[in-house]
C-alpha cells in the first residue's frame, strides 16, 4: 500500500484477542502513528487467545477505543461483584493488571461522533441520538423491534436498514454478516476470532483492508444465528 503523506483515520473491527492478526493488519495498512489516527470499535478482548496481550498492544499504540459489548459486560458484571465465569476468567488472565484494565475501560466512550462519522459497537436506535440511547442498545443492537427490547431477532429489520442520515456510521458486533458496506454505514466485524478475517477501514478514501485469521479460535455460536441478508 502506498505511503501517502496525508493524515488518515484507521478504524479496526472486533479483534477479540487475536493479537497476531492485529499486528499483521497494522502492517498491511502501513499504520503510521505519527500521521494517522487509530480507532478500535470495542471487543478488543475475550474469545481469542491473547486478551491481555492485545489490550497491552492497544495501549502501546496510543489508540482510542469505544466500548464493545464484551467490555460493557465486564463492567456490569463487576457491579455484581465480578462473580461471573466470564469475569473470573479475565481476572485470572490479566492477573495484577486487571484493576488497571477495569479502570481504563470504564473511561471508554460508548460512541464517538465528529463531523465525518459516528463510531459505535453495535449500532444506533433508529431516529434516536446516541447521546440519549441505552448503552445496551449501543453495544448490542443488531435488529430493531421498534422498542429496543429484543435486539437480535432474525425476523426484525437490521438497524442499519432503518438508518436514514447521511453521516457515516462505522460499527462492529455482527460477525455473521462478515462485513457491511452501505453508503451511510460500514460494518467491520468480519469474524476473525471465528476463523474469518480482521478488517480495517481507512478514511477518508473508504478503503477496506483485511487479513485472514490464522485459525478458528472460538466455535461459531449465537453470534452467527442471524444469517446474511
Amino acid at each position: 500500500m502506498k505511503d501517502s503523506q496525508s493524515k488518515r483515520t484507521v478504524i479496526i473491527g472486533d479483534v477479540h484477542g487475536c493479537l497476531e492478526e492485529l499486528d499483521l493488519l497494522l502492517a498491511k495498512v502501513n499504520y503510521r502513528p505519527e500521521k494517522d489516527s487509530l480507532y478500535f470499535l470495542g471487543d478488543i478482548i475475550n474469545r481469542g487467545p491473547y486478551s491481555k496481550e492485545t489490550y497491552h498492544r492497544y495501549k502501546e499504540l496510543q489508540a482510542v477505543s469505544i466500548l464493545g459489548n464484551h467490555e460493557w459486560h465486564i463492567l456490569t458484571d463487576m457491579k455484581n461483584h465480578g462473580i461471573s465465569k466470564y469475569c473470573q476468567r479475565l481476572r485470572a488472565e490479566f492477573g495484577v493488571a486487571f484493576d488497571d484494565f477495569l479502570n481504563d475501560i470504564e473511561q471508554w466512550p460508548l460512541f464517538i461522533e465528529n463531523d465525518e462519522f459516528i463510531l459505535v459497537h453495535g449500532g444506533l436506535a433508529p431516529g434516536k441520538s446516541p447521546k440519549v440511547t441505552d448503552p445496551k442498545i449501543l453495544t448490542a443492537i443488531r435488529t430493531w423491534d421498534g422498542k429496543g427490547d429484543i435486539l437480535d431477532h432474525p425476523k426484525n429489520t437490521p438497524w442499519f436498514e432503518l438508518y436514514t442520515d447521511s453521516k457515516l456510521v462505522v460499527f462492529g458486533h455482527w460477525a455473521a454478516l462478515e462485513g457491511v458496506v452501505r453508503q451511510n454505514s460500514i460494518g467491520l466485524d468480519t469474524g476473525c476470532v471465528y476463523g474469518k478475517k480482521l478488517t480495517a477501514l481507512i478514511l477518508p478514501e473508504r478503503t477496506l483492508v483485511s487479513v485472514q485469521a490464522k485459525k478458528t479460535y472460538h466455535p461459531i455460536n449465537s453470534d452467527w444465528v442471524l444469517k446474511k441478508r
